[in-house]
């Protein structure tokens, strides 16, 4: 494995595991500046292109997903790092993307965020209410995506990086 602070001759794709609310995106944005990488954040670009609430969403977001894929395979062939902020909430889309970035490049890692859940669902509301830049997520999206969530197991077998 290689060391955080050890530069490969190859590039790395950090993939962001946890939930809405768990400091993803915060700490996606320290490993972009400490690793001048590309951080691909999928939140921001649908709100950017689509607004708060969009319709249509699964839709727009494997839009969104394939624009995201593309531009961070351009990134990965040029040699720079990449972050893809997206989550990873369900094996098996860690496993996808797992597999595509492995295609990229033998340095994939993810970068799990630990949260508690009543405080994450408080971060999120207080988001909601105060940033209109964030989709709009209320108490009752949350709970609802909350059942899709299952946090990286170790017999997973991926490379992790726990943060808190």
């Amino acid at each position: 494995m290689i060391k955080q602070n050890q530069k490969s001759k190859y590039p790395t794709i950090y993939l962001m595991c946890g939930f809405l609310g768990f400091g993803k995106t915060t700490k996606a944005k320290e490993l972009e500046k400490e690793y001048s990488a590309i951080r691909f954040t999928h939140d921001e670009i649908m709100q950017k292109r689509y607004g708060r609430t969009p319709d249509n969403f699964e839709e727009k977001y494997k839009k969104v997903d394939e624009f995201i894929c593309k531009e961070a395979e351009k990134a990965i062939l040029q040699g720079k790092d990449v972050i893809m902020d997206y989550g990873f909430w369900t094996r098996e889309q860690r496993e996808k993307y797992y597999k595509w970035g492995k295609d990229l490049t033998p340095n994939v890692i993810f970068y799990a965020i630990r949260c508690d859940m009543d405080e994450a669902k408080k971060r999120v509301i207080e988001r909601t209410k105060h940033n209109k830049e964030e989709l709009y997520i209320d108490e009752n999206c949350f709970n609802e995506l909350s059942k899709q969530y299952e946090p990286i197991g170790e017999d997973e077998g991926y490379i992790v990086i726990y943060s808190i």
